[in-house]
């Protein structure tokens, strides 16, 4: 791996969700200080770019590590785009009732409100407003997953001799109590359920692991069928 791969992945995400607290700087200083309003500007734009690279970054290593030839099965699973649309529209909203109640206050015009509360909400409550990351890599040693809930960041590579079967989770089928669920969308649960040969789970932060691909039979299809078992059907998954 290089140089600027392990400087990139080694950057807290944590420390990189901070950056657009600049936005609040970058609009207030837009009418008099135009030239640091910019340099504050091109600062979240390389804080973005930097979370892009993570990701890209990350996926790299995952085929690099686990996948001998070819490229992972890559499932990103995103927020329904009509429920995303109305986030932002809401937001936009809001923000314009914002702008009519505080124009002129603190001498800022309205304008200024408007961008500065619709950016902050779109930079910083972005999981909130169009859903959390959630990227799953299948490869030949085992699954990958990056998940984004928010602030920080899981990564994680669980490779098959670690798993005690994979089904597939129905509305309606119960789980365990001790299940992260790694979706875009909270309160999912359907889809399929990884279960550990241990009984506390993959990790002290993890138990039992639930991934949502939009297509689950597919996603089945690419895992190894000895650890594949017969779905749930309503039963309690132990």
């Amino acid at each position: 791996m290089s140089f600027l791969e392990n400087f990139v992945l080694d950057i807290p995400y944590l420390f990189l969700k901070k950056i657009p607290y600049s936005w609040f700087f970058a609009i207030i200083f837009l009418t008099w200080a135009p030239a640091l309003s910019a340099l504050l500007v091109l600062i979240i734009a390389l804080g973005l770019w930097l979370m892009a690279l993570q990701q890209r970054f990350w996926e790299a290593k995952i085929q690099r590590e686990f996948q001998k030839e070819g490229t992972p099965y890559r499932v990103q699973p995103r927020m329904p785009i009509g429920t995303q649309l109305q986030n932002a529209a809401w937001v936009l909203a809001g923000s314009l009732f914002v702008a009519f109640m505080l124009h002129d206050r603190l001498n800022m015009t309205g304008v200024q409100w408007f961008l500065l509360t619709s950016g902050f909400m779109f930079l910083y409550r972005d999981a909130m407003l169009f859903g959390a990351t959630a990227v799953y890599l299948v490869t030949p040693r085992g699954i990958g997953a990056r998940y984004i809930p928010g602030h920080v960041d899981y990564r994680l590579f669980i490779r098959y001799t670690e798993i005690n079967y994979v089904t597939r989770i129905r509305a309606g089928d119960k789980l365990p109590t001790n299940t992260s669920v790694l979706s875009p969308v909270r309160g999912r649960k359907e889809g399929i359920l990884l279960v550990a040969k241990l009984m506390d789970g993959f990790s002290n932060q993890l138990g039992q692991i639930l991934l949502t691909p939009d297509d689950p039979e597919a996603f089945l299809a690419q895992i190894p069928a000895t650890l594949i078992q017969e779905e749930a059907h309503g039963r309690e998954v132990k």
